[in-house]
């Protein structure tokens, strides 16, 4: 897998993204509680593509969203739902090693982790971007045997690593600093999350 297949992959599927997601408000608000997202916080959106989580982060009113993506349609698409508000911005960018300027309260990596390259470097990069006390969380709505038959039946196994189990995913984290992990792992959801020492 190399990151230009990714951006490649992504760019193309970009105009018919928002027909082709499909959300479960009960599923999102289990992520969203997870991830302690909550009124006043500032979002870090990673793989954010057209938008999906953002509104989500409206309706429990955060203070500012930060959407990321490395696919340059993705983010212009996104850009143009959310233009009317001020305090939602956009960056195109490869999360696994760009510096963010600023520090979150919340981090979420929603359905996009089994499509990053290098998943410790990612983390390693997200710890640098919370707060203190701040969440990091990584969460699909669906299950780790679901996400990777669908990644198959889509044709993007080339562009996935499938999504490593929850225990293998806390390591990750425990070295990079996060604790108080939260995991759930069932047949139609995948969520781990943490806070920053």
């Amino acid at each position: 897998m190399n990151k230009k297949d990714v951006i490649e992959f992504f760019d193309s599927r970009s105009s018919s993204w928002d027909k082709e997601m499909e959300t479960d408000d009960y599923k999102m608000n289990q992520i969203l509680d997870a991830a302690q997202i909550e009124s006043g916080k500032s979002v870090l959106d990673i793989a954010c593509g057209t938008g999906v989580m953002i509104d989500y982060y409206i309706k429990r009113n955060v203070s500012d969203v930060t959407g990321v993506d490395i696919s340059s349609k993705m983010i212009e698409i996104a850009e143009n739902k959310f233009k009317k508000y001020d305090n939602i911005n956009f960056i195109c960018c490869d999360a696994e090693t760009y510096r963010f300027n600023q520090k979150y309260v919340s981090i979420m990596v929603f359905n996009a982790f089994p499509h990053f390259v290098n998943p410790k470097a990612l983390i390693k990069n997200l710890v640098k971007a919370v707060k203190s006390g701040g969440t990091v969380t990584v969460a699909h709505d669906r299950g780790r045997k679901s996400l990777d038959n669908h990644h198959k039946s889509v044709h993007a196994s080339k562009i996935s690593n499938g999504l490593m189990s929850e225990d293998d995913l806390e390591k990750i984290f425990v070295m990079a600093g996060i604790t108080d992990i939260y995991k759930k792992s069932t047949d139609d959801i995948y969520i781990v999350s943490g806070k920053k020492i």
